[in-house]
């Protein structure tokens, strides 16, 4: 769930906010709370999805061919 403040707060902590964007977060910018802008981080460099990629990969369980087949047979893939 984004981070929500008030265009006052944002206001007097633009840079805290600009920083959690650039760290992945994004921010929502409210006008008497309603939502009126979002800061979100520019494009993630691709190398870094990559290694992201890689990490969650690793942390899965591997699945052996016989197991996709079997699966498919199954219809569960």
């Amino acid at each position: 769930m984004p981070l929500t403040v008030n265009i006052g707060d944002a206001k007097a902590r633009l840079s805290h906010l600009i920083a959690r964007a650039e760290a992945g977060e994004d921010v929502i910018i409210a006008r008497d709370g309603v939502p009126a802008a979002r800061i979100v981080p520019v494009d993630t460099p691709v190398d870094v999805t990559v290694a992201a990629l890689r990490r969650e990969r690793a942390r899965r369980p591997r699945i052996s061919s016989a197991e996709i087949r079997a699966a498919k047979e199954q219809g569960r893939a």
